[in-house]
């Protein structure tokens, strides 16, 4: 065990990362879910949008073990409200995934042409912030052993920029994704224009998550 494992114990981390490996995989399942949509494959959605379900109760089970863990430890390189928040905004990643996939199952959507290219790169950037925020977290074991210092907390901050990029992309493509979608508003009926609206509104929630995340572990750097 390293010297900081002896001094605190395991880091809280390894389960942190197993957690957010986790969230990935609902992210990615989401993905697939966006896919079917995109190419008309409605039927799909109802298994897609289970499994989603159940990958995110799978994250909420390591969570609340996590949790548990937390609560038994007296000596921690981080503070336990600094992990459990960090914890608390991975967790969002996995409920976001799963209501993007709830919502895509409540009517089948619409899908012109000219919407697909701005589209496929709203999705991009947001799960991109995502696989980005996840970079981060599983250099923190990395990060602790390095005394939250030296190339180890350097490489966290080019990352956190690179999850504000991908987030601020994200935020002009629904702009234009936006223009497009009020342009087929006489094309869709009403229910189609507002289920438009939320799956833009509730995907954009990865990327801001994600950012939000990023600069969680900024600040934990920024108190050391």
């Amino acid at each position: 065990m390293s010297t900081i494992g002896k001094l605190f114990g395991r880091s809280p981390f390894s389960q942190i990362q197993q957690h957010m490996a986790q969230v990935s995989k609902c992210i990615d399942k989401m993905s697939e879910a966006l896919t079917a949509v995109k190419a008309g494959e409605f039927e799909r959605l109802d298994q897609l949008s289970n499994d989603v379900s159940n990958l995110e109760h799978q994250a909420d089970q390591i969570k609340d073990d996590i949790r548990e863990r937390l609560l038994k430890r007296f000596f921690m390189p981080i503070d336990r409200a600094e992990v459990l928040e960090i914890l608390s905004l991975q967790d969002s990643l996995a409920d976001t995934a799963e209501d993007v996939c709830k919502v895509l199952t409540l009517k089948p959507l619409p899908f012109p042409d000219d919407l697909k290219t701005d589209f496929d790169r709203f999705v991009e950037l947001n799960v991109h912030a995502c696989q980005v925020t996840a970079l981060i977290i599983d250099q923190m074991d990395e990060l602790i052993e390095s005394g939250f210092g030296g190339t180890e907390a350097e490489r966290i901050r080019r990352l956190a920029k690179d999850a504000a990029f991908a987030e601020h992309q994200a935020d002009e493509v629904q702009l234009q994704l936006l223009k497009k979608i009020y342009a087929h508003d006489t094309d869709f009926s009403v229910a189609e224009f507002h289920l438009w609206m939320r799956v833009t509104r509730v995907l954009s929630r990865l990327g801001n998550v994600s950012e939000n995340l990023a600069n969680r572990v900024l600040r934990t750097l920024s108190l050391k």
